[in-house]
């Protein structure tokens, strides 16, 4: 199937391409009724124009590179559901990949979306503990979202995963359990951190420890997180309760403990993080944190577009969305 091209409506219409050029750019030099004729036939026939030609022309590219950890992870979804919305209303497009937590691979695909000239880029840094990467030396428009990047990043959308830990460890506390456990991710990323950091404190606070044998990781899948729960469970540990760094992981420990028959929340409460739309229609319905993710995702793509288009590089924007807590059938 062949693109309507601009030749095609000058053959129609009898004019050449220039006009019809002109003639679609709302030029004021042609003619009110060969602009008209121009126009309908254009519509007859089909006719878009060409996005990357006018690019190449331009030198302005309205593309906007975006990065996240795993596409597959439902938490995502909604971010760039704000994301592509916003594009839209601004009139650019999304180029859209997943670094895999990987450094590596996130180098190699930033180097990529340098390659196409991508006016921005929305970044969630790969395994951010240990990645060093200058963002700076992009040589353009960059936003970091859910975690912050290099100490040199100046603009970030981000959670407050400190207070996360905090309000579970609250809830725990105000429902009476005693036994604390936390499984979190198997990469050096501060969400991560931080969430265990905030929770093991509030509860130190309140006269309880959280053991070193009650904190387990595994690699960010339901499938991993049901194997590693079935693992530990053999072990017997003696919890009352359970921090799960994401929804998608506690769906894996829900799942682990219905087979083995552990009943949530009289044996074991299980409270996740993010409130993915699933987590209320799951069996037991999730206690979960809830974050702002499709205003994370918008917000963070307006912001991009602003400093594009008014080609500020310097501005701070800066911006931490607090957490809330959704109490639901698993911790009751």
């Amino acid at each position: 199937m062949r693109y309507v091209r601009l030749k095609d409506i000058a053959e129609k219409t009898g004019v050449s391409v220039n006009t019809v050029s002109r003639a679609l750019k709302g030029k004021n030099d042609i003619g009110k009724e060969t602009s008209r004729r121009i126009r309908r036939v254009a519509e007859e026939l089909g006719y878009v124009p060409h996005a990357a030609a006018a690019s190449l022309r331009s030198k302005v590219t309205k593309t906007i590179g975006v990065i996240v950890t795993f596409l597959d992870n439902p938490f995502y979804a909604r971010i760039l559901k704000g994301v592509n919305d916003a594009l839209a209303e601004y009139g650019y497009t999304a180029m859209t990949w997943e670094n895999s937590e990987s450094i590596e691979k996130e180098g190699y695909i930033l180097k990529l979306l340098a390659s196409y000239r991508v006016a921005g880029v929305l970044i969630l840094p790969a395994s951010n503990l240990e990645n060093d990467f200058n963002y700076d030396k992009l040589k353009t428009h960059h936003v970091t979202i859910v975690r912050k990047g290099t100490l040199n990043t100046q603009s970030y959308f981000v959670l407050n995963s400190l207070k996360s830990g905090q309000i579970v460890a609250n809830h725990f506390i105000q429902t009476g359990r005693k036994k604390p456990a936390f499984l979190g991710i198997d990469f050096p990323i501060s969400c991560s951190r931080d969430r265990l950091l905030g929770y093991k404190e509030r509860l130190e606070q309140e006269g309880l420890s959280l053991k070193d044998r009650n904190i387990r990781k595994c690699f960010p899948s339901l499938r991993e997180a049901y194997s590693t729960m079935q693992q530990w469970m053999k072990d017997k540990p003696d919890i009352d309760s359970i921090f799960v760094n994401n929804d998608q992981l506690a769906f894996g420990v829900l799942r682990a403990f219905h087979d083995l028959g552990v009943t949530v929340p009289d044996d074991i409460a299980v409270v996740g993080h993010d409130d993915v739309e699933i987590a209320q229609y799951f069996t037991p319905s999730l206690t979960t944190i809830r974050i702002p993710k499709y205003t994370m995702g918008f917000e963070s793509a307006e912001c991009l577009i602003k400093m594009i288009q008014h080609n500020d590089k310097e501005v701070n924007n800066q911006r931490v969305y607090e957490p809330e807590l959704i109490v639901r059938e698993s911790s009751r």
